[in-house]
């Protein structure tokens, strides 16, 4: 069985980690042949490819449609804190032209790379194609995920919609066993029902793995004392590539954290890119950290794990602390109930966005160290027995069997 996953994800991504840990637990199974092909920079891993596009084979209209796109976003999305990509990206089939066709082909986060117009449906016919969704662009138009208050008006509504028409009429080309998709979360899954551009494909619900090996619980006294964080303290985490992304919640968990009772004495401990602000509460920030070992430091140095994400899938950080055994408190939106369950793994929160509500659930844990502790043994558990990476790369295995078979798939 031989498997090419493509990907133009950001390496140090979400998306891109998420996609490569799939890859690395392929690649340890028998019989199984994993490929990672990529169009932006190349990782560290094993049996990883880079693609270039060779742009003069494109045809005149395509690369004039191209520009267009690229023009318009620019220009028409500027400012824009949600991110958006273009339908009509870069790659084409003589980025493939070295490369053997695989059994199946999984795609990853591919947008700005994809064309839909083309490329999408010539992979189509040349193999069977999975495709992992790491957020909404597939199943909506420009945008990543659903855009702020106030990033709409009219230029971009028609956009959105000339993009999402690009995306179905090229799904129409495809037949719909030659083509499904994969939501990480329950709330992806349902996001791909509903589309109006991926209506009528199959869907399947796998969650993302991670090596329950590498995350694993460690000593919390070691990274605290690097920090001079004294043992009476609590130790909140904070993790987000880019800090600073609206998205992520730092500014709800700063007010959260504002609101906690005086006597409770807590250090924030921060993981990411961007500028972080100087707190009026006691905060050690780590800079950007890629390798797992060292965040599973990071997340054991923690007595609760903070994902206050306004709109999200199914978040590696999650995943990640609740393998260190450090419990998670985060609003209950996308795929976070997925794995934030009430008494075993941490708290959910509503409303979404409510500062009040999180300082609450972060204060009634804290405040509970026996409760707290037994969550930790729980969370652990939980991520080793349903998020291991080798439990999903079994799921893909038997999912790349049934579309290599064309066998009729279920919805999940």
């Amino acid at each position: 069985m031989k498997i090419h996953h493509v990907s133009f994800a950001p390496i140090n991504g979400g998306a891109a980690r998420a996609g490569l840990r799939l890859h690395t637990g392929l690649c340890r199974m028998d019989g199984v042949e994993s490929l990672w092909l990529d169009a932006g920079v190349l990782p560290d891993a094993p049996s990883a490819k880079h693609l270039e596009a060779s742009h003069d084979t494109d045809p005149l209209l395509t690369r004039l449609r191209r520009s267009h796109w690229r023009g318009k976003l620019q220009k028409g999305f500027a400012g824009a804190k949600t991110p958006f990509s273009s339908p009509i990206g870069w790659g084409n089939s003589g980025a493939f032209q070295n490369i053997r066709v695989p059994d199946v082909w999984n795609l990853q986060w591919v947008s700005d790379f994809l064309n839909w117009d083309h490329l999408l449906p010539w992979m189509a016919d040349q193999a069977p194609i999975v495709w992992t969704l790491h957020d909404l662009n597939p199943l909506m138009g420009v945008w990543h995920y659903v855009p702020f208050a106030g990033e709409l008006n009219d230029e971009r509504q028609r956009m959105e919609q000339q993009a999402m028409e690009i995306k179905r009429k090229a799904l129409s080309r495809i037949p719909k066993d030659r083509l499904t998709f994969v939501g990480p979360s329950k709330w992806m899954v349902e996001q791909c029902r509903q589309s109006m551009v991926t209506e009528g494909f199959p869907v399947v619900h796998i969650p993302y793995g991670l090596d329950t090996a590498v995350f694993s619980p460690r000593e919390k006294r070691i990274i605290r004392s690097m920090f001079a964080i004294p043992d009476d303290m609590y130790v909140i985490g904070f993790l987000a590539d880019s800090i600073t992304d609206p998205r992520k919640g730092m500014n709800q968990l700063e007010s959260a954290i504002r609101l906690l009772p005086a006597s409770m004495r807590v250090h924030l401990l921060t993981v990411g890119r961007g500028y972080t602000p100087t707190f009026s509460f006691a905060h050690s920030h780590l800079g950007p950290l890629q390798n797992d070992h060292i965040l599973s430091f990071f997340y054991s140095a923690c007595d609760l794990f903070i994902c206050p994400s306004l709109q999200d899938n199914l978040p590696n950080t999650v995943l990640e602390s609740m393998a260190c055994g450090t419990p998670v408190v985060a609003y209950e939106t996308g795929g976070l109930p997925d794995m934030v369950r009430e008494g075993e793994s941490g708290t959910v929160v509503n409303p979404v966005g409510d500062d009040s509500a999180l300082s609450a659930a972060i204060s009634g844990l804290l405040s509970n160290l026996e409760g707290l502790s037994e969550m930790r043994i729980r969370a652990r558990a939980l991520a080793v027995n349903e998020y291991a990476l080798g439990i999903q790369a079994e799921q893909y295995r038997l999912l790349y069997q049934t579309v290599m078979s064309h066998t009729p798939i279920g919805r999940a």
